[in-house]
């Protein structure tokens, strides 16, 4: 039965999203997608599917899905997963992340809504040491 199934809350782990600034004229094109793990035990088999997708009444878009595969990730570790070039910054970005930690999946679904990835919503990212927009 499902509920005889321990249910784990997914905590100290995040999708951060940084922006890359263009040296010339020093303002934000794209965007750079963190895994941040701030347990301080490794978590493995790391899945990661990302999509970004927008619907309105008179069109829609959607991307190509990619999935991602970490055998391992360390405590205390951030890895960089994609690009998001600035056309698709504006669309509904979703991360789907899974792994294991301590004998447990945990499962967790991070969504960046449209016009969430923005500059006016940078914070100080941990581990990266960077400003950017990111969900735990």
């Amino acid at each position: 039965m499902l509920k005889d199934i321990d249910q784990f809350k997914m905590l100290d782990f995040g999708v951060a999203m940084v922006p890359v600034y263009d040296d010339e004229t020093e303002t934000s094109q794209d965007w750079e997608c963190y895994l941040i793990n701030l347990r301080q035990k490794p978590v493995h088999q790391v899945l990661v599917t990302s999509s970004g997708y927008k619907k309105t009444e008179d069109d829609e878009m959607r991307t190509s899905t990619l999935r991602y595969f970490f055998e391992k990730m360390e405590g205390g570790q951030a890895l960089m997963l994609e690009m998001i070039p600035s056309e698709l910054v504006q669309l509904t970005n979703e991360f789907w992340v899974s792994f294991s930690f301590e004998g447990h999946m945990y499962d967790k679904r991070y969504l960046f809504v449209q016009g969430s990835i923005d500059l006016a919503n940078l914070t100080q990212l941990p581990i990266l040491n960077k400003k950017g927009v990111v969900i735990f």
